[in-house]
């Protein structure tokens, strides 16, 4: 019953209960602590010399914050915890018993080091064993355990101090810092650290340590520290207020007993109702804000009226919305940073850096105060300029943390930089020459594919002596890079290559015929009686290109292998015949480029786009149904018009018969034409009905939103998409709510759970299209894979960047729930829902995809299900061996229910 109420899941129980406790003693001993020394030093010194205490504590806190973590380094966690306990427990046995002079000024700084290391190591080790969407459930129950610690504890202390006198009160404190020591031992098996520990030296600590404070981090920074300094001033303000209305020291003590009673009781109302609603609900902007605005408030008012109930109000404000809303939001902030810089920047800025700050603002205050005399009740002034800077800074602070979490749970991927080369840059032309020079081949053609495209002069000695020493695939590629450079490879050593290489031969005669070597033609002429056919082929078209009439015996090879029936030969003659409108006539071309065979096809689309003519569009655009053309196609589409390119592809996107495959094709094509046309059209085949379709459709999208954001009023119908998409998938997931799971219901209910597993990364996808530099496909693995150890982080980044409706139907399907509670979550957040059985697979029968159709007939016929069989149409159901047997099975064994259907065609003999 307390799970559901408190809404923690299996397996989170007894952490959470640890950790309760542990936060329970920690608010404990910080509350007994900082009430004997604020009333010891309030008391028993001058009160003056408080703002420099804040001084003193910066200064302290800086150097025992560089002294724990060089002592820390490397060290178990809670193996540090239980040993700066004792330190702690011990310390405070010795100043206990030596309560007077300067005793009471190291007590009141060594209270804040005490509080400072505990809650910081109890930070780290409730996010080692809770990860972000569990922190945002139980975050504020855990802090429920400290408001709880204030209830009890502050009002307890009265009737203490009423039997053993407020100077024992450090005894309780050394009791909870024993409660800590145990909590965190028991805790230890609950820790979840995967990440590696890297020793590292010093020299690497260097060159990383600029990195630490990345943007992210030092805004971070900048909300804490704004958030201290307003602290500090508030606190100063209540402490003087405070004494000039209780002088006495026991009085004092009560007076703070019942100030943290009353905050712990607000404080645990509001983290076990508020806190994690308000993060759900509104986010973690909204949370953040709330105790900058509840500051200003109450300072507002002790300005204007200065007295205790006034500062109580200000003061009362800073404590709760500290520990609960800001706390809550802080340690989610931390969530994404690595743990290792986690573990040595969150001492520093929630410790040196914030007492740093606190420190200066002591020393301001006491000059404010003492040599300038300026009423206490003024510095509410600073507050104010403090609170408009910082509600400033939450902003960004918000679209970092966003980034942050971005980069937590995608890959790292290799950004290489653009190559470009100057040929005058001798450097490069010396690199250059040195691959060439590189006895490893791969390094010798990483070089040639780097200069294919500038003039090749530089290295026109290292081209021929690899031409002449260098392996096959070398000469080949060098050839290849020279063909129009006489300059390089010149028109002699092309002809003696045809006459003596048997492996260059074919390259040489190629070349030979662009260039149009008259001198060629007699060496040739030699290779049209080659026992290759290739070779013929080969020949026969360069001796065509040098010199049209000069053989007849070319052109017959030339005819005889277009007419064949070897699609190689075929394919072979096309692409030699580019340019020759005589042998191969765009007619003729047209009509290999509707052939059934891919091979020749793809050499006529070569063809098509040297020849560049319009007619050839249609029969480019339909290769773009076959996948093993759809490149091909694609890349001869690049010659032609591009607006005429588009208006062809639209007009055969907008055709109802179109196939299916053919209009994927023309998607895929679309999303390298980004106009508000094509994109237009993209737009409307983002229908769940036809998942294969939308799935490209939307990948389009995210390829061209990269490239180019998308406009306001497209995003808006992708949002739109979304919520359509997610409503048909909830509509699956009712669907196999009822349907019962046995052996002869398996394959429909796999075919609807591999639907929605197919729908999923769709809406992932559609749901970043206005943050399309999202790793989205990364997420992705991490949904299919179930890595339950990153999935958490991938909903606390939708619930980061979507809307409150969209985070709660998209991060439902995602989350690791019940199909029940999915149910829920689809009832609740959909007015128009099919959430009718016979309805949905009415649908699904009439559908044209054949399985889709097979596994529903079956299910209709077994459980003899009128409804669903009453929406089949006879005339377009498809005639398939696999319906077929599956009429013809069910025939047999349930005669009667079939006689009134007309089956006799879908029965086998």
């Amino acid at each position: 019953m307390l799970k559901k109420l408190f809404n923690i899941k299996s397996g989170e129980g007894l952490p959470t209960l640890i950790l309760f406790i542990y936060f329970f003693a920690f608010v404990a001993l910080g509350i007994t602590g900082s009430a004997a020394r604020d009333a010891y030093f309030l008391n028993m010194v001058d009160r003056d010399y408080l703002p420099l205490m804040f001084l003193a504590v910066a200064i302290v806190l800086t150097l025992t914050i560089d002294i724990y973590n060089r002592l820390s380094k490397n060290r178990d966690l809670i193996h540090t915890t239980t040993v700066s306990c004792l330190v702690f427990a011990l310390s405070l046995v010795f100043i206990q018993n030596n309560l007077k002079g300067w005793v009471i000024y190291f007590l009141y700084v060594w209270i804040e080091v005490i509080i400072l290391i505990i809650i910081t190591q109890f930070w780290i080790l409730a996010a080692d064993v809770f990860n972000p969407r569990q922190a945002k459930r139980l975050f504020s129950l855990l802090g429920a355990g400290g408001a709880l610690g204030s209830i009890i504890i502050g009002s307890s202390i009265n009737y203490f101090v009423s039997l053993f006198g407020s100077e024992n009160l450090l005894f309780v404190t050394i009791g909870f810092l024993g409660v800590v020591i145990l909590m965190a031992n028991l805790i230890r098996p609950y820790r979840n650290i995967n990440e590696l520990k890297i020793q590292s030296t010093k020299k690497d600590e260097k060159q990383q340590s600029d990195k630490l404070f990345s943007p992210y981090l030092k805004s971070l920074a900048v909300i804490i520290g704004l958030a201290a300094i307003a602290s500090v001033i508030i606190d100063y303000q209540f402490k003087m207020t405070a004494v000039a209305v209780f002088p006495n020291q026991d009085d004092l003590v009560s007076f703070f007993g019942k100030y943290y009673a009353i905050t712990g009781i607000v404080r645990i109302i509001i983290d076990l109702y508020i806190t994690s609603r308000v993060l759900s609900r509104f986010g973690i902007l909204i949370a953040i804000l709330i105790l900058p605005i509840s500051i200003m408030i109450g300072s507002v008012g002790f300005l204007l009226s200065p007295i205790l109930a006034t500062v109580f109000l200000s003061k009362l404000s800073d404590q709760v919305f500290k520990f609960t809303f800001h706390n809550a939001s802080i340690q989610l902030f931390w969530i994404p940073v690595k743990r290792a810089i986690k573990t040595k920047l969150k001492p520093i800025i929630e410790g040196s850096i914030r007492a740093g700050l606190q420190g200066i603002t002591g020393v301001l205050i006491f000059i404010a105060v003492t040599i300038f005399n300026i009423p206490i009740h003024y510095l509410s002034l600073s507050i104010v300029l403090i609170i408009i800077f910082w509600i400033i800074k939450s902003f960004p602070l918000k679209r970092l943390y966003v980034d942050a979490l971005q980069s937590a749970i995608e890959k790292r991927q290799l950004n290489f930089e653009e190559l470009t080369l100057d040929i005058q840059d001798q450097t490069m032309v010396k690199t250059i020459e040195t691959a060439l020079n590189n006895a490893d081949d791969s390094q010798q053609i990483f070089a040639l594919d780097i200069i294919k495209d500038i003039p090749l002069s530089p290295w026109k000695r290292s081209l021929n002596r690899l031409l002449n020493e260098g392996n096959v695939t070398v000469k080949k590629e060098i050839l290849n890079i020279s063909v129009n450079d006489k300059n390089i490879i010149d028109d002699q050593q092309i002809i003696d290559l045809i006459e003596t290489d048997k492996e260059l031969d074919i390259d040489a005669i190629t070349i030979a015929g662009k260039r149009g070597l008259n001198n060629a033609e007699s060496a040739i002429n030699k290779h049209l009686q080659d026992s290759e056919i290739e070779k013929q082929i080969i020949a026969a078209a360069a001796l065509n290109i040098i010199d049209p009439d000069s053989s007849k015996v070319a052109k017959k090879l030339l005819i005889d292998a277009l007419q064949s029936t070897d699609e190689k030969l075929i394919s072979l003659a096309i692409n030699q015949l580019s340019f020759d409108n005589e042998i191969l006539s765009d007619d003729t071309l047209i009509h290999y480029l509707n052939d059934s065979s891919f091979v020749i096809r793809n050499a006529a689309l070569f063809v098509a786009e040297t020849r560049r003519a319009p007619k050839f569009l249609p029969e480019i655009i339909y290769s773009l149904a076959d996948s093993r053309s759809a490149i091909p196609a694609r890349t001869a589409l690049t010659a032609y018009n591009e607006q005429d390119v588009i208006n062809i592809l639209i007009k055969y996107a907008q055709d109802s018969t179109a196939r299916k495959s053919l209009v994927i094709g023309i998607i895929r094509t679309l999303k390298n034409y980004p106009t508000e046309q094509s994109i237009g059209i993209i737009l409307s085949k983002v229908n769940p009905k036809t998942p294969s379709i939308q799935t490209e459709a939307v990948d389009a999208l995210i390829h061209i939103a990269r490239e180019t954001p998308l406009k306001e009023k497209d995003i808006i119908i992708t949002k739109d998409e979304l919520i359509n998409t997610a409503r048909y998938v909830y509509e699956i997931i009712i669907a196999l709510s009822q349907i019962e799971d046995s052996n002869d219901n398996q394959l429909l209910r796999y075919f609807l759970q591999n639907e929605v597993r197919k729908l999923i990364p769709v809406i992932m996808k559609l749901g970043i299209m206005d943050k399309p530099e999202t790793q989205i496909e990364t997420y992705i693995q991490y949904v299919q894979n179930n890595e339950s150890d990153k999935l958490s982080y991938v909903i606390e980044f939708f619930e980061n960047i979507f809307s409150k409706y969209e985070r709660e139907i998209v991060n439902s399907l995602i989350d690791s729930i019940s199909i029940e509670e999915k149910c829920l979550v689809a009832r609740k957040r959909f007015d128009k829902l099919m959430t009718d059985l016979n309805q949905f697979l009415g649908y699904y029968i009439t559908s044209s995809q054949e399985l889709k159709v097979a596994l529903t007939l079956d299910y209709a016929l077994r459980s003899n299900n009128q409804k669903i069989l009453n929406n089949i149409n006879w005339e377009t159901l498809p005639e398939s061996f696999v319906i077929k047997e599956i009429i013809t099975r069910h025939l047999q064994k349930h005669s009667d229910s079939l006689k009134t259907l007309p089956i006799n065609q879908y029965l086998l003999d």
